[in-house]
């Protein structure tokens, strides 16, 4: 079954969900308050099993401190198995973003990863959707 929901979280920030893949898209680099909105909405619509966060099109700028914070946040919000490949291709954000993968992995339900081509973040995460869907009911069917 095809279902795709999009909509403007903020006026530069999309969350698309298409078949219980949820791709998080910004225009421009996001501030820790808007990151944390983004978390909160996906935390309460429970759309956050497979995440796909695509920083590919602006310039990434959080210190360590800040992405350590979030990565904190996120663990927090999101309690049940989920994976999210976040998608950087310029060598500052994917350092950083390796940084938050560390960060985020540690005591969590989450198994993150980081991508340069959004296209390989897609196929890690339609078969990390066939692991989730073997080790627990399946979170996205409903």
């Amino acid at each position: 079954m095809h279902q795709m929901k999009v909509e403007p979280l903020l006026e530069h920030c999309t969350i698309q969900t298409v078949d219980g893949l949820t791709t998080i898209h910004f225009s421009r680099a996001p501030t820790i308050g808007e990151a944390k909105i983004v978390i909160d909405k996906l935390a309460d619509e429970r759309s956050y099993h497979l995440r796909l966060w695509d920083f590919g099109d602006i310039f990434f700028n959080f210190s360590m401190d800040e992405i350590r914070e979030i990565a904190e946040y996120g663990k927090s919000k999101f309690l049940e198995p989920n994976r999210m490949a976040l998608v950087a291709p310029q060598d500052l954000a994917f350092g950083t973003l390796r940084a938050f993968e560390v960060y985020r992995q540690e005591d969590t339900h989450s198994i993150p990863r980081v991508f340069r081509a959004k296209a390989e973040a897609i196929d890690w995460l339609a078969e990390q959707r066939t692991l989730l869907k073997s080790n627990t009911d399946d979170p996205n069917s409903a």
